[in-house]
């Protein structure tokens, strides 16, 4: 066979195996080059029932027989013809099951488990394809033996890639590299330098890169930050000085303090405790899920984490109440778990890991100032409102079917199966505690907080995360995202674009003429910009153009930053919503519709605009609004 050929049979012989069918070429490249090939003349022994099982073997040419040992003598079991493989169980087994013997001359290719191990490991989908495999050969043996006809399962088709969608994302990255080209050639706006002008034009060509979205969001950020020093706009210190910076390391540390806590169970056993003190009725349950999300937002702050820690919670009580898929009950007592775990992450300082950006963009002094005890005050008045109104909003809109209590049996059940608190847990819990008290007492001991969130790093990944876990439990594209967009400050600062915001901001601020007004301007506007561009994009980018600003407008950079971090934190439609659409993806759709979803967003809306504008007089007494 022409060697051409035989590659190309080698290849049809590994996709020939249904969970090696789909493998990437690179992955099929890598494995080709792990194989060992052998050639064996008919009568000889492949492998021996009971030897040590080690490899899964191709056949490409010949045929083999499989034997097992009885009170009989050798039992034949099955025979194998070329194109085809065979000793799928020594992937899985310590011993062989059987003996393998070739009839006729035959040509292998052995494939050694270690190296099956190292792709499984990489690819982790194929060990479950691989079982599936394996309980389907079963099932058929089963069905043999008993004379039971086949039941042929259904495979579920291979995933082909949507039409278009290269064609789409070249359209989305050649629109968003023709807007700052084209920007760069116009001359700089008055007042403005040139290079200042052309950080921005490379700044709104990302900003529209994060609308149009042809990469991750964290791929923008890297590319914008190579624009901006390939072109001379900016050094490499500037640029990347975000990831020096002290919120940097403080989301690295919490970040990693959440992927603990929910390793470890604290964070489910925290929720069930919630659940635990609270009456056992619709209201009850549904403010248990409120108030106890609002206690356990600021020592996780990955919203997304705390979502899906509680959306199994919330449907098992929806079930112990009888209320059938997507009814008032149903949905509210979800809406209740979303709003409690998600509405109040601005809240709190360590409720959200972008509340960090915001406090690194602050003076010195509003640093000391607003750390976790000084930024809770300040958000105080909010933070009631939003809980008022989102209970208010749940009970208005979702009223349950019918009078119901909830079974404590599924809750004792839970609580048994999680036993006393784990050695994993106390370090969790001791971990937070020290993040916290560096937070809390900052302006006492006049020590970074970031150094404390060093330690419960090293602590939390020393013993309960590891080097594996420490990889994949936190979002490192959120903390790219994060550090560049941290450093972009300094680079706007720079180039003087900080102070031209700054300067037609104030022209602005003449025409509206009062503070207060200006302050829920820019939570409308907030919103308004929430339907084109993500939360995340949304909050840093007005928070790089406002919160420098923000002395202009009369106001305290803190009162920008929170209303901006606040108001873009909220969804109307449900493509707005990452915490909403992640609850509904965890109940599985059968909690509640998008229609309710909408309905419960619209008036999250109005609710955190009304706690807004009721905290306006409490800012403008502590002297944040209006005397500036």
């Amino acid at each position: 066979m022409p060697p051409a050929d035989r590659e190309a049979s080698l290849e049809a012989l590994l996709r020939g195996i249904p969970y090696l069918a789909d493998l990437d070429r690179v992955s099929l490249a890598r494995l080709i080059g792990a194989l060992e090939e052998l050639s064996l003349p008919a009568g000889s022994l492949i492998a021996e029932e009971g030897a040590a099982a080690d490899a899964l073997y191709l056949l490409e040419e010949g045929s083999v027989r499989v034997t097992v040992r009885s009170d009989r003598g050798e039992v034949e079991v099955a025979d194998v013809t070329a194109p085809g493989y065979f000793g799928d169980l020594g992937l899985l087994l310590a011993r062989r099951t059987g003996s393998i013997r070739a009839v006729t001359d035959v040509r292998l290719w052995r494939m050694p488990r270690e190296r099956f191990e190292a792709l499984v490991r990489e690819r982790p989908q194929i060990a479950l394809s691989l079982t599936r495999t394996m309980a389907e050969l079963l099932d058929r043996r089963q069905r043999s033996l008993v004379g039971a006809p086949i039941v042929e399962t259904e495979r579920p088709p291979a995933a082909v890639p949507a039409l278009g969608v290269a064609r789409r994302t070249s359209l989305r990255l050649t629109a968003s590299l023709a807007v700052p080209a084209t920007l760069w050639w116009l001359p700089a706006p008055a007042g403005l330098e040139t290079a200042g002008w052309h950080v921005v034009a490379i700044l709104i060509g990302a900003a529209v890169a994060w609308f149009l979205e042809p990469a991750p969001d964290f791929v923008i950020a890297l590319a914008m930050a190579a624009a901006w020093g390939i072109t001379g706009t900016a050094p490499l210190a500037a640029v990347m000085s975000g990831f020096a910076s002290s919120s940097w390391l403080l989301a690295l540390g919490a970040l990693a303090l959440a992927g603990a806590m929910i390793r470890s169970g604290l964070l489910f056993r925290t929720a069930l405790l919630a659940l635990r003190r609270f009456p056992a009725t619709h209201n009850g349950q549904l403010l248990a899920l409120l108030i106890g999300g609002a206690f356990v937002t600021p020592v996780v702050p990955l919203s997304v984490a705390r979502v899906a820690a509680v959306a199994p919670l919330s449907v098992e009580i929806a079930r112990s109440l009888g209320y059938p898929p997507r009814s008032r009950g149903s949905a509210a007592l979800s809406f209740a778990g979303l709003a409690g775990y998600w509405y109040f992450s601005n809240i709190f300082l360590t409720g959200f890991a972008t509340n960090f950006f915001v406090l690194g963009l602050l003076p010195p002094a509003d640093q000391q100032r607003f750390g976790w005890l000084g930024w809770l005050a300040a958000a105080a008045t909010a933070g009631i409102v939003c809980l008022g109104g989102a209970s208010a909003a749940l009970m208005w809109l979702f009223p349950p079917e019918g009078r119901a209590h909830v079974s404590s049996l599924i809750l004792r059940r839970q609580r048994r199966a999680l036993g006393p608190l784990s050695s994993a847990e106390w370090i969790a819990l001791a971990s937070l505690g020290i993040l916290v008290a560096g937070l809390v007492l900052q302006p006492v001991i006049g020590v970074e907080p970031a150094w404390f969130a060093l330690v419960a790093l090293v602590i939390v990944t020393a013993t309960i995360l590891g080097r594996e876990q420490f990889r994949s439990s936190l979002d490192w594209g959120f903390l790219i995202f994060f550090g560049i967009l941290l450093g972009s400050s300094a680079v706007l600062q720079r180039n003087g674009v900080d102070a031209w915001v700054a300067g037609r901001l104030l022209s602005l601020a003449s025409l509206v003429g009062s503070p207060q007004l200006m302050v829920l301007l820019i939570g409308m506007l907030t919103i308004a910009i929430r339907f084109v561009l993500p939360s995340r994009p949304t909050m840093i980018l007005l928070a790089l153009a406002l919160v420098p600003a923000a002395n202009a407008l009369g106001m305290s950079p803190w009162v920008v930053g929170f209303v901006i971090l606040a108001c873009a934190n909220v969804w109307i439609l449900p493509y707005q919503g990452l915490e909403y659409l992640i609850m509904r993806d965890a109940t599985h759709g059968e909690a509640f519709d998008d229609a309710q979803g909408t309905r419960f967003g619209a008036a999250l809306v109005a609710v955190r605009l009304l706690a807004i504008a009721a905290s306006i007089p409490v800012w403008t007494a502590m002297g944040l609004v209006g005397s500036r």
